[in-house]
């Protein structure tokens, strides 16, 4: 779990918009420029200062391996993290598995995953957990196994599926969705939600192992017994027309 180049990328997007009190899914490390003779931390100012001109890794990276600073740079107040076990120092223990206290409702106005949820189990308690901790116009930031990672975790994420659980009708705003080739940050995809296009986004192989990379936005509460379905099939259901699976080739240029 933690910050590589490619998440580095992603997570500097969203500078000043990250804010006021951020809970990291997991204690989040910042493993840019961690190996003996990479040229990793060179290339990650490169990435930096695309975005900010006056900084550098060495003033986000921080000394205990951690992503505190980052997140810091990117305008949090506090940070915290929560974790099934104490074995990194998590400030809050708790198994994602299980519903969270209500302690802990409406509590963050960010939250981070950064390959966290793809190791747990009960999906649809993990998301829920989320929607429920984060406050009205909190920010959910996630990076998590796409493509290609088969036995990394217990699941590999689609769009589709990430769509459907923060749609409007869950009472969120997607503002990112995009697969990125790990390692590949210059050229992450957007993807554009099949409910939009009206029909399957089967994306099929990426070019190595990919992250499916996700900002959303709580700007309300979900519909009463709200249940994600895959999109082709309402749109099926609701033309009484037969929808096969669309090839989607997509624009690998997109930002």
């Amino acid at each position: 779990m933690g910050v590589d180049l490619t998440v580095l990328d992603f997570l500097l997007k969203f500078r000043g918009k990250v804010h006021g009190n951020t809970l990291q899914l997991g204690k989040q490390g910042f493993h840019v420029g961690t190996s003996p003779g990479s040229n990793e931390r060179e290339i990650a100012n490169r990435v930096i200062r695309r975005y900010d001109p006056l900084m550098d890794v060495d003033q986000i990276a921080g000394s205990d391996g951690y992503t505190t600073k980052l997140f810091e740079y990117l305008g949090s107040n506090t940070v915290s993290s929560l974790d099934a076990s104490s074995y990194e120092g998590a400030d809050i223990v708790h198994d994602l598995n299980m519903p969270i206290s209500d302690d802990y409702i409406s509590r963050y106005d960010t939250i981070f995953d950064g390959g966290t949820i793809e190791h747990v189990f009960n999906l649809p308690i993990v998301f829920d957990n989320v929607k429920r901790m984060l406050k009205l116009g909190g920010l959910f930031l996630s990076v998590n196994a796409a493509n290609n990672q088969l036995g990394h975790g217990f699941y590999q994420f689609s769009p589709e599926l990430m769509w459907r659980v923060f749609s409007k009708k869950a009472g969120f705003r997607v503002d990112l969705m995009q697969i990125a080739v790990v390692g590949d940050f210059e050229n992450p995809v957007n993807i554009p939600d099949p409910a939009d296009v009206g029909t399957r986004l089967e994306i099929g192989q990426t070019l190595g192992p990919a992250y499916i990379l996700v900002a959303a936005t709580k700007i309300g509460v979900d519909q009463d017994g709200y249940i994600p379905i895959q999109s082709d099939y309402l749109t099926k259901w609701e033309n009484g027309k037969k929808v096969g699976p669309g090839e989607y080739v997509p624009d690998t240029h997109g930002r």
